[in-house]
């Protein structure tokens, strides 16, 4: 890659070209309300740039003042011949200029210190089209250059002018991926089409991606929160969307210099530059270059922007390829262009095939093989049921077909003949399910003992071929049973773990060990000792441990029956048995400190853009789930790696997501968490996992859309009270978590319905509790400037005190639509008679927690420091109860005033 410097015209230069522009406007249609249609383009353009400015901290300069400068210009035009039709349009108008004034000076000081060059042959594209085309003429076409001896003649592009830039011609990226002296690798193309037309046909080149539109949509159409969604919940969609290698491509895409998007034919002429085009589409009143109206602002929006954890971050802002992919081709030919092999693409389901799609396509090859053609007819439908409806229809006959349809009345009329028959020989020879979780779903096997045990048992048995399918299932279930016995824990009588020998339970629930800091990694260790203080983990890996005895190497071993090295999301077992070891030394250095150098070097190097490799601060809650996380996809047990297979789990129609807006709460979850246990199934799901549901309402039509969402922490925002008396408490926090938003402005939901975007109400309900409630306080929130901020709020909680949640869970007869009519209601006691056939999975009330943990974080995000409390259990020698780690140092017999503490940002609690 190059290390050019990026130069940009002068301001002089620039302010000669908006004259010009806005000369031509006004010449082409001196019509007021064309050039107000004008100023509200140009606007939206110079909003979508300074918004790149502040989160990235560049843009697109030149395009950004020369549109407000034009839109200024209109506007002075407009105000000498205004109307009383339009002088409150042109109001209007002039509050929004002079409000984006501050924006524009910023822009301007910013620019002002930029490079300049008074060339009008720019490197970064801006240049004249005249020359362009001859300079074009100069170059060796594709078709010529069979050995590469040319490269030497083709002027080398930077890449770093590209970040200044919306768009990248066709000749371009040719340029960048063929005949640059560096790595074409270093290029992520995306190509932003449905998979029919990506297999059809695609740019030849090794590193690309094929994300369908309809993928990244359903974000906001499923999650029912976009300004919510990060760029994990589109990593979690596409693990079960696309195959292996481009999943792999898409998680390291901050790698790459550069990530160019296409689709079909979006982008301006290639044979202008940007501000020539930008006049064109004005004036031809089209947006098919206007990057702030582009079909890729969602899927740029959620890389670029919406960013879970820093390190994900892109290099550069994407770049959209001109013309797209039609433009490539008319360039360069079939030579640069190739399709996949449709005999070694997995078929997906009709109903798939014909959503999102779109005819636009290169014209075929002769005798060309579509995709449509390679489909098995006998995989034309789903091999999963995808609702209760699904399930209730197919339960006596293995022969009757699944139904996409809905209605309310065939839903009661089978929820009522088939809530006492006997499922198991349809489930089973129709292979509708596939089962990851301890039960096995549905199944009951004497061998199997449920978990944990206070779960209802299934009432099915299972066939001895399915006992054969689901053997690592059945494995870890009956290991599990027998190391995972009731607890006399003194956390809970009820607590559904613990090992058979007492004084390991004792042990686990008393050892204190420090932890060295080694230079900022005080939040690994504040979450070590929380965790290293959870007996669901503890017991898991040591089943046999006490103060006198320590485990043997086969004990040791035993864990390790669960590691699924197939599973690619997975760390091969490496960060497990590094947390198994490190948790083993913990144990051997009771009273002391340990230091954690070995551990840590392993979790840097399996991060994320090896995140936690270095000595800067980092979030203690990006450590938790990175490590969670990390855990589950270790220890998933799940038995489908087919991505189509997957695909049939996850994705439903609008018919079947019509349904749960019918079903009762307590239903819609249940079905909802059988379907995510079909792909994750962990020691990890099953104790930390809970579920809330998301539910979207349009206020003009009532329309509602509601989605079921697993969740591992409970990240609850902290309210704002007035007054400097007023106290504000962990109820406070649930209720405002809980408690329905109104959104308007950019927030607002393209309503299916309407048509249109509307205001909406957005509102969440916590459906499934788990056994281990972790609770995050939104402390950090991102202040106008850009920058966050800490909330130092007190907040009360309870120390000593129980935790009951048991009014958050929705009980039988809770519904999700308040407008339902009678008929289309099931009654409570047909609702307790299907969930009585489904497995309850902990999911009884009451639900209430004893605190056991608390990560407390002080200072500021860069200069923080983060600290725990841990209840451990006294004896006769030695009182400890709540017990301060500081890294290496303990204290012990801590006061509830000091646990309770305004820097408390993360709960560990435990169900009792």
């Amino acid at each position: 890659m190059t290390s050019e410097i990026v130069k940009f015209r002068s301001i002089d230069e620039l302010k000669s070209l908006s004259l010009s522009i806005t000369n031509e406007l006004i010449s082409s249609t001196p019509k007021i309300p064309k050039l107000l249609g004008h100023q509200v383009s140009l606007i939206e353009i110079f909003t979508h740039e300074s918004r790149k400015l502040e989160r990235l901290g560049y843009c697109d300069f030149e395009l950004a003042l020369v549109s407000f400068d034009i839109s200024v210009a209109l506007y002075k035009f407009c105000e000498k011949a205004v109307t009383v039709e339009t002088k409150e349009f042109l109001d209007d108008i002039k509050v929004t200029l002079q409000n984006k004034k501050s924006k524009y000076e910023h822009m301007m000081e910013v620019f002002s210190n930029s490079p300049k060059a008074n060339e009008s042959n720019k490197i970064d594209g801006s240049v004249d089209p005249l020359l362009a085309r001859f300079n074009n003429l100069k170059s060796p076409s594709p078709q010529e250059m069979e050995d590469g001896s040319q490269i030497s003649h083709t002027k080398s592009i930077s890449i770093e002018a590209y970040k200044y830039r919306e768009f990248i011609n066709p000749s371009e990226l040719y340029t960048l991926l063929f005949l640059q002296t560096y790595s074409s690798k270093s290029i992520l193309l995306i190509d932003f089409r449905t998979r029919k037309e990506y297999n059809y046909n695609h740019i030849n080149h090794s590193e690309i991606v094929n994300i369908e539109p309809e993928w990244v949509n359903s974000l906001s159409g499923t999650l029912k929160e976009f300004h919510n969604v990060v760029d994990q919940d589109l990593e979690a969609r596409l693990e079960m969307l696309l195959p292996s290698e481009q999943y792999k491509r898409f998680l390291k895409r901050f790698n790459y210099d550069l990530v160019v998007i296409y689709n079909f034919r979006y982008g301006p002429n290639i044979e202008e530059d940007r501000f020539m085009s930008l006049k064109s589409l004005l004036i031809n009143g089209d947006s098919n270059g206007i990057a702030v109206q582009c079909p890729f602002q969602k899927l740029i929006d959620i890389i670029t922007y919406k960013n879970k954890y820093i390190s994900s971050k892109l290099k550069r802002h994407p770049c959209i390829l001109a013309g797209g992919v039609k433009t490539w081709y008319d360039m360069f030919g079939d030579k640069y262009i190739t399709k996949t092999n449709t005999t070694q693409v997995l078929a997906r389901p009709e109903a798939s095939l014909s959503r999102g799609g779109s005819d636009s396509s290169i014209p075929r090859q002769k005798n060309a093989k579509t995709l449509e053609d390679s489909i098995n007819p006998e995989r034309s439908s789903s091999p999963y049921l995808k609702n209760f409806g699904d399930y209730l229809s197919t339960a006596k006959s293995k022969n009757t077909p699944i139904s996409n349809t809905f209605s309310p009345s065939t839903l009661m009329a089978a929820t009522t003949s088939n809530i006492n028959s006997n499922t198991s020989t349809s489930i089973q020879n129709s292979n509708r399910f596939r089962s990851s979780s301890l039960e096995g779903s549905f199944i009951n096997n004497d061998k199997l003992s449920s978990s944990p045990p206070r779960q209802q048992k299934p009432k099915l048995k299972s066939s001895p071929s399915r006992r054969e399918s689901n053997a690592s299932v059945s494995n870890l279930s009956h290991t599990l049973s027998n190391s995972l016995s009731p607890s006399k824990s003194s956390l809970s009588s009820e607590i559904p773990f613990t090992s058979k020998n007492n004084n390991a339970v004792k042990f686990l629930e008393q050892y204190t060990t420090g932890l060295t800091n080694l230079g900022n990694s005080c939040y690994m260790n504040c979450i070590l000792q929380c965790l290293g203080a959870t007996p669901q983990l503890t017991n898991f890996f040591f089943p046999n441990i006490s103060s006198s005895s320590l485990p043997s190497t086969a004990s040791l071993q035993s864990y390790r029956q669960h590691i699924n090295v197939n599973n690619k999301l997975g760390t091969k077992g490496i960060l497990t048995t590094n947390f198994a070891n490190l948790l083993m030394n913990m144990f051997s250095n009771v009273g002391k400190y340990f230091t954690p150098t070995s551990f840590k070097k392993v979790v840097g190097s399996l991060s994320p853009g090896q995140q936690f490799a270095t000595f800067d601060q980092q979030d203690c809650i990006e450590f938790l789930n990175f490590i969670l996380d990390g855990l589950h996809e270790d220890l998933n047990q799940m038995l489908i790696s087919d991505p189509e297979e997957k695909r049939t789990i996850l994705e439903l129609t609008p018919e079947q997501e019509k349904t749960r807006e019918f079903l009762p709460v307590r239903l819609a979850s249940t079905i909802e968490w059988e379907r995510y246990l079909k792909l994750n199934f962990s020691i990890i799901v099953d104790f930390f996992q809970g579920q809330y549901l998301s539910q979207l309402k349009c206020l003009e039509c009532g329309l509602t859309s509601t989605t079921y969402n697993a969740f591992l922490i409970l990240s609850l925002p902290i309210p704002e009270k007035l007054g400097s008396l007023k106290d504000v408490s962990l109820h406070d926090c649930l209720e405002g978590f809980v408690t329905t938003e109104l959104l308007d402005d950019n927030n607002k939901w393209h309503c299916p319905s309407c048509k249109k975007f509307t205001k909406l109400t957005k509102k969440i309900t916590i459906t499934r509790l788990p056994n281990v409630l972790i609770i995050h306080f939104k402390r950090f929130k991102i202040n106008s400037n850009g920058y966050f901020n800490k909330l130092d709020t007190f907040i009360k909680y309870p120390v000593n005190d129980v935790l009951d949640l048991t009014s958050y869970w929705p009980d039988v007869g809770t519904s999700v639509n308040d407008n339902l009519k009678s008929n289309e209601k099931i009654s409570k006691e047909k609702e307790r008679q299907i969930l009585s056939t489904l497995p309850a999975r902990n999911q009884q009330p009451p639900f209430r927690y004893k605190l056991y943990g608390v990560a407390n974080h002080y200072g500021n995000l860069t200069t923080g420091h983060y600290t725990s409390y841990v209840y451990k259990q006294s004896d006769s020698k030695k009182t400890r109860d709540w017990c301060y780690f500081d890294d290496a140092k303990v204290t012990y017999n801590c006061k509830e005033s000091q646990v309770l503490n305004r820097n408390a940002y993360c709960l560990f609690y435990q169900r009792i």
